[in-house]
């Protein structure tokens, strides 16, 4: 009866302790996963505002070039800003996916610019920052 009752016990414990190491892992991931989202919404909040500071930027060069002497100089300048300014946002979209958690890669909802901006659109209208 001894070695049925210790068998029972070890039983007991073993289940007990797998329990609670399922519990302990979700628990973990679940609030892993909330603080990586809330990260993401942080640099996406972050890449919004540094959008607009550099469109601000851009706006006042552009005022600047109408004011040249040289229109084809201008417009060269102008040309050259905006695709190193698309690049840049291109560049930042792929970072920004690639370095993103491979365990949490469920929650991106964009893979593009345009996609981008709409989910930072939703994060202000929803006030998760």
């Amino acid at each position: 009866m001894n070695n049925e009752l210790l068998l029972v016990a070890f039983l007991a414990f073993a289940c007990g302790y797998v329990f609670k190491a399922i519990t302990f892992g979700f628990k973990t991931f679940s609030v892993t996963g909330n603080f990586v989202q809330k990260m993401g919404h942080q640099v996406m909040v972050l890449l919004g505002t540094a959008v607009y500071k550099m469109s601000y930027a851009d706006q006042l060069c552009a005022i600047a070039l109408e004011k040249m002497d040289n229109p084809e100089e201008a417009k060269k300048i102008r040309l050259d800003c905006q695709e190193q300014f698309e690049t840049w946002k291109k560049e930042a979209v792929k970072t920004y996916e690639e370095n993103y958690p491979e365990n949490y890669k469920w929650q991106l909802k964009f893979d593009d610019w345009s996609g981008l901006m709409d989910e930072l659109t939703d994060i202000y209208k929803e006030k998760k920052v």
